[in-house]
Order: C-alpha cells, then structure tokens, then sequence
C-alpha cells in the first residue's frame, strides 16, 4: 500500500479497511451471496480501500493536510 505508507511518512495513520465478514473465520462455511455473480463489492473495497483518518475533533487544517498529502500520494 504504497499510499498507506506515503501518509506514514508525514505521520498521518491510515489502514487498510476492514476484512468484510464473510472472509472472517467465524463465517467459515457460510454461503455468502455476492452482489453480483463472480464480483463482490465487498472484496473489492478489501483490496483497494484506505481508512483515513476521520473524527469529529478533527480541524479543517488536519482535514486539509490528510487531502493534501492523499493528493499527493495519487499522483506519484
């Protein structure tokens, strides 16, 4: 996750989103129903999506400088 690790550069913490629940092993054995036959949009969102960082407290400059260096990042 090259981006993940960008914003860890500039110690802005950000993760890869959660492992959806059908993937969980508690879940093992399950029939899991796909939004559509042979592509999941929740294995999607697994594989290409970031947290980043969000809260109520956060400042319109904290907010600015995660987009900025998310911006960034993109375009490396």
């Amino acid at each position: 996750m090259d981006i993940i690790n960008a914003l860890a550069e500039e110690n802005i913490e950000a993760h890869p989103v959660w492992k959806p629940l059908h993937l969980q092993p508690v879940f093992d054995g399950v029939t899991y129903y796909p939004h559509q036959e042979g592509w999941s949009v929740s294995d999607e969102l697994f594989a290409n999506g970031i947290c980043l960082p969000s809260g109520s407290s956060m400042t319109v400059e904290e907010q600015n400088r995660v987009i900025g260096v998310f911006i960034k990042a993109l375009k490396r």
